[in-house]
């Protein structure tokens, strides 16, 4: 922390504080995507899409685009009963199994051992996902996964994710850490499920909350896969705000979105990024020198100065553009004062 000027009857303002004082001072929440982890831990983003695509045998030229593709899926498989269409619950666990069984043939393909792919065909119904994926050595902390490792050793109390798997809080027991592990509670089907948050808890930097905003792998009909998913959650979460007994959002979570934001492997058009911008930051956070920071693909130079103006105007982002693996250096040499 720098030292301030002192001026009689003034306070420093934190928000004049540069973005790596911001993170020492533990004022900056991490918001990772699901394409972030699958890009650092399943083998890519849109392999995983194309995979997905090719088992729902999806006919349409969009197979990046999960939400069609996951509601196909919904509409034309056959249930146990050899009924053509599934219910929301068995679309989710029949997506979960399938990102099993592509973890598994992803495996098999780079020649992993016939013994740990048998001993992992085992328990492939009694693992999740995640828990599935520690059996073949993921996330890979020496390998693509590194990066996890920066974000897991910033000073922060509270990591958003809207993925289903627990890879960050992996990445943050590698750091030494005890992370909290909680999902939001976006429809009432979820209200059976038993916090992970008692009214003891404080996050602090050993002992993080990792808020799964999307659900998490553990309770299948947590997950929101479905276009009629995203609706009802960002329709949900805009509800009983600040009302701890109907908020469908934790106070704890409420708070964080009032401190800066890093916003890591999102793109502007994906159902993801708008349920989350639309339902939490921008009612939700401040607007004067938010000091957001969005991680994107780089576009088209016209999509770009679009974009940018879009961004520093209506969403008051500041942009940074290149790779998550560019940015996540930079947040290294930041931390480090190089």
């Amino acid at each position: 922390m720098p030292i301030f000027k002192t001026v009689v009857g003034s306070t420093p303002n934190p928000l004049h504080l540069s973005f790596a004082d911001r993170i020492r001072a533990g004022r900056v929440v991490p918001v990772v995507s699901d394409e972030a982890l699958a890009d650092l831990v399943l083998g890519g983003w849109q392999n995983l899409l194309e995979g997905y695509a090719d088992y729902a045998e999806y006919p349409l030229p969009d197979r990046d685009n999960l939400v069609k593709v996951a509601k196909y899926r919904q509409l034309f498989a056959e249930d146990a009963l050899g009924e053509r269409g599934l219910q929301d619950q068995a679309l989710k666990a029949d997506y979960l199994n399938w990102v099993k069984n592509y973890i598994y043939h992803r495996a098999e393909a780079q020649g992993v051992d016939a013994s740990v792919l048998s001993e992992a065909a085992v328990q492939v119904d009694s693992k999740t996902v995640s828990e599935f994926a520690h059996l073949f050595g993921l996330p890979d902390f020496d390998g693509d996964a590194a990066p996890m490792l920066v974000w897991a050793n910033l000073p922060v109390r509270v990591i958003l994710t809207t993925s289903p798997y627990t890879f960050i809080e992996d990445a943050l027991r590698r750091a030494d850490k005890k992370p909290r592990t909680e999902l939001c509670h976006w429809c009432r089907d979820l209200d059976s499920i038993e916090p992970a948050i008692d009214g003891n808890y404080r996050p602090s930097i050993l002992e993080p909350l990792v808020f799964h905003l999307h659900g998490l792998d553990a309770y299948p009909d947590s997950l929101v896969l479905t276009e009629d998913d995203y609706l009802e959650f960002l329709v949900n979460i805009c509800q009983g705000q600040g009302n701890n007994a109907t908020d469908r959002v934790h106070a704890l979570v409420r708070q964080a979105i009032f401190n800066d934001l890093i916003l890591l492997g999102y793109h502007l058009d994906s159902w993801s990024f708008r349920t989350l911008y639309s339902g939490l930051i921008k009612p939700n956070g401040k607007r004067d020198d938010r000091g957001v920071v969005a991680l994107q693909l780089a576009p088209t130079a016209a999509e770009k100065r679009y974009l940018d103006d879009y961004l520093r105007r209506e969403a008051l982002f500041q942009v940074a553009w290149g790779s998550l693996d560019d940015y996540t250096q930079i947040l290294r040499k930041m931390m480090v004062g190089q």
